[in-house]
């Protein structure tokens, strides 16, 4: 059930519409006349959007009222407000009318700044730094299933560090001429070339004669993963019902910092 909003809440919700009402027409005008002109005002109406939606999300009764109101209004414009709409969503649409895309373009450049706790009058240059709005919608926030799979490459990258440096331990051992490896011997890995069966037997063609820092850390993150992948299948087929509580932190202190991401449904119950 819906939080009841109190009269100070009542007065924020109005004054909010008001802003935002307000922020239609300045919208409205900077589309006509100045879009093909400047970003100075876009990023200036983006702004007082953002602004809004965290006053809104100070109290959760004002943030559900507020959404309320949006979506009635647009509703009768003949808008469909889906349950999923996330609520910064219905900010930026209900300033933004005129393009679908484009505010979704915009709210994903606000999930962006939001989950990395940018202020509002830091937003304009938070945007500039990050190239414009097409390259800051593409810092959005991440899903829960991203979290959770880089917290478990977390959560195992000591023990792929420690796999790889115990010199003393290795599958099997091979020696090819020096200078294959005269790129690579004084690296973090060396990189082989081999192809497997599905019995697990490999047969190593090659080494690859060059290092790359990229191609090492996406082994590493890969490896990682799959020990974490694996760790977990032990613990199922074993009935261990413990969760890695590194990896429930991580995951937990991920979506508490991309907090962004009410939906209409949730706020409003339906």
């Amino acid at each position: 059930m819906a939080n009841k909003v109190s009269a100070d809440g009542a007065v924020k919700v109005s004054t909010l519409m008001l802003e935002l009402d307000a922020l239609v027409k300045e919208r409205d005008n900077f589309e006509r006349e100045e879009y093909a002109r400047s970003n100075e005002k876009l990023y200036a109406i983006l702004t007082k959007v953002y602004a809004a939606y965290k006053e809104a999300k100070k109290s959760k009764s004002v943030l559900t009222e507020t959404v309320r109101q949006m979506k009635f209004v647009l509703q009768q414009s003949g808008e469909r407000i889906q349950t999923n709409t996330l609520a910064i969503n219905l900010f930026v649409r209900y300033v933004f009318r005129t393009s679908r895309q484009r505010a979704y373009n915009y709210s994903r450049t606000l999930q962006a700044a939001y989950s990395k706790d940018i202020a509002p009058q830091a937003l304009p240059q938070f945007i500039a730094d990050g190239g414009g709005v097409e390259e800051c919608k593409k810092d959005f926030v991440k899903g829960h299933k991203t979290i959770e799979r880089e917290a478990k490459i977390a959560s195992a990258i000591d023990l792929v560090n420690e796999q790889l440096n115990n010199m003393t331990s290795s599958l099997a051992e091979i020696t090819v001429p020096a200078e294959w490896v005269s790129d690579s011997h004084d690296q973090e890995l060396t990189f082989l070339v081999g192809k497997a069966d599905k019995s697990g037997r490999i047969r190593v063609t090659s080494v690859v004669p060059a290092y790359s820092k990229g191609m090492a850390s996406w082994a590493k993150s890969r490896l990682a993963l799959f020990l974490a992948e694996q760790q977990a299948m032990a613990q199922k087929t074993t009935k261990v019902k413990r969760k890695d509580s590194a990896i429930a932190a991580a995951v937990k202190k991920a979506e508490k910092n991309n907090s962004a991401t009410e939906t209409v449904g949730e706020l409003l119950g339906a």
